[in-house]
């Protein structure tokens, strides 16, 4: 695979897109031809902030056996091209997003400036910078929303928006507890230097239950969701907490970590999906 693709971590650019694509759906229920500037340009702001991002944390990735084989500490890309290549994405990515109007690329810039400005520079310093690097992955649905003619205030919109900020939270704590010592070593503050492993996963299962809760309220902020679909979510809710609780307390391995990483980010998807063809149908 190309060292740009890994640079610019195009597997965490496209699920980006597709939330920015789910947003555009709630308010449109349609596509239009302006959708393809949409997503053109969202995975080019993603991909330009993701090369950045490496750009930024180079010397510390180059200190893990989970990143050093980046592109940058690899030396398959020197950070001076690591910089073009980013600054090319982002740049590219904004005059692309433009053409479905200024408020999404505001929205945009808004995304690379807390993930880079302020997100990465605030990681060695305190274990709070998850909260700037939540608010950075409930963005994207906005963009969607306000790229089809939606208004950034709408209850809906923002209903989606924090949901996708309650879901960015337990990533980062489940990364912790697998390579904790690791970013410990790198310099990074961790919320491992004030909770054990245990308080951690706790912290995690209630986190994800009130997630869940959260996301079975969304009529009250009058999300139109079919009946089908609340009751499937209803189902799925009690199916995924049940393997969730199973996964991270019944079993203790790096297989684990994994497992429960994988499952709540294919859970997510599947209702973003889900919330997709609720629009279109």
């Amino acid at each position: 695979m190309s060292p740009v693709f890994k640079l610019i971590k195009y597997k965490l650019s496209l699920a980006v897109t597709l939330s920015s694509v789910a947003g555009y759906y709630l308010y449109r229920g349609n596509k239009g031809s302006d959708i393809l500037f949409l997503v053109a340009g969202v995975f080019c702001l993603a991909g330009g902030s993701a090369a950045l991002n490496q750009m930024q944390e180079w010397k510390r990735d180059a200190l893990m056996n989970r990143t050093r084989q980046r592109p940058i500490p690899s030396g398959k890309i020197s950070p001076g091209s690591a910089l073009i290549i980013g600054i090319g994405f982002c740049l590219g990515g904004s005059l692309i997003l433009a053409e479905t109007g200024l408020i999404p690329v505001l929205l945009g810039l808004l995304t690379i400036f807390l993930y880079n400005g302020i997100y990465t520079p605030l990681k060695p310093i305190s274990s709070f910078a998850i909260l700037p690097g939540g608010l950075v992955g409930a963005i994207p649905p906005l963009i969607g929303w306000t790229a089809a003619g939606g208004p950034v205030s709408h209850p809906n919109i923002l209903f989606i928006a924090t949901l996708m900020f309650l879901w960015q939270m337990p990533h980062f704590w489940l990364l912790i507890i697998r390579y904790g010592k690791e970013y410990e070593a790198a310099g990074f503050s961790t919320l491992k230097q004030r909770m054990d492993e245990t308080q951690i996963k706790r912290l995690v299962f209630w986190w994800m239950m009130i997630s869940l809760i959260f996301l079975l309220m969304a009529p009250l902020f009058g999300m139109d969701l079919q009946a089908w679909l609340f009751i499937t979510l209803g189902i799925m809710n009690v199916v995924f907490i049940g393997f969730f609780y199973l996964i991270l307390f019944r079993t203790n391995s790096e297989k684990m970590l994994r497992t429960v990483f994988i499952l709540t980010n294919v859970f997510l998807t599947i209702v973003l999906l889900a919330l997709i063809l609720n629009s279109v149908l």
